[in-house]
């Protein structure tokens, strides 16, 4: 089961009654419906439909738990905070308790759906893999390099931090589409994402290239003989 750490994984707590509501307005994708054990991915984008920062979230009950990506933390504190305004929204950092990893190539819980026990919590993408949220000094064996793990996210057109979803693309650009639910209310960018879905015009797409038949410079993830390229159509 390969499994390679994710140091640069970010969780934080949200707190209050208009958690999910708050979180629905601002993001592409519908989680108004999320209920405690399920796991769904969503994207917050800027009034351009730039990716701001794509998260995970943990219904854990009491609370959400945010899966975000490190780097990108600060960039989406500056656009969620002055927005909070008057709505039960708390937000604490709960990075330094924990570790994570992501597991692919193998089974995990139900899509959508998380499991945690002895100190690890396991939630299952729609994309295949798994993430791993590990409490501090909870053992995690790491039998993957995490280049072989970006040789798997080529094979299955996955997309990631840093490398597709970065603030230069829009949701559609960057491989994030199934974040965009058609048939949603108004969040920041909605504008944006449905001219494109009407128009059928994305202008760039991610996608599984030969290098010997794509410009260096529009590769996001290189591989040996494939990468992963945003491409104009």
């Amino acid at each position: 089961m390969p499994t390679t750490s994710y140091p640069q994984g970010h969780l934080s707590i949200w707190r209050g009654n208009d958690v999910l509501s708050f979180i629905d307005g601002l993001s592409t994708n519908h989680v108004l419906d999320l209920q405690k054990g399920e796991f769904r991915q969503t994207t917050f984008t800027n009034a351009q439909a730039k990716v701001i920062d794509r998260v995970g979230l943990f219904h854990m009950g009491g609370f959400i738990a945010v899966l975000s990506h490190g780097p990108f933390w600060e960039r989406l504190t500056q656009h969620i905070t002055p927005r909070i305004l008057n709505q039960d929204v708390s937000i604490t950092n709960a990075t330094e308790n924990n570790d994570f990893f992501v597991q692919y190539d193998e089974h995990g819980p139900e899509t959508g759906h998380f499991v945690s026990e002895a100190g690890t919590t396991t939630a299952r993408t729609p994309q295949g893999f798994n993430f791993l949220v590990v409490s501090k000094g909870t053992a995690t064996p790491i039998d993957s390099k995490i280049e072989a793990f970006h040789t798997w996210r080529i094979e299955n057109l996955v997309p990631w931090p840093e490398f597709e979803i970065t603030l230069r693309h829009h949701a559609f650009t960057c491989g994030l589409e199934e974040d965009v639910h058609p048939n949603k209310g108004c969040y920041i960018g909605q504008e944006v994402l449905t001219r494109m879905r009407t128009r059928g015009r994305m202008g760039r797409v991610m996608s599984k290239v030969s290098n010997v038949d794509v410009d260096e410079a529009s590769i996001t993830t290189a591989g040996e003989v494939h990468s992963l390229a945003i491409i104009r159509v």
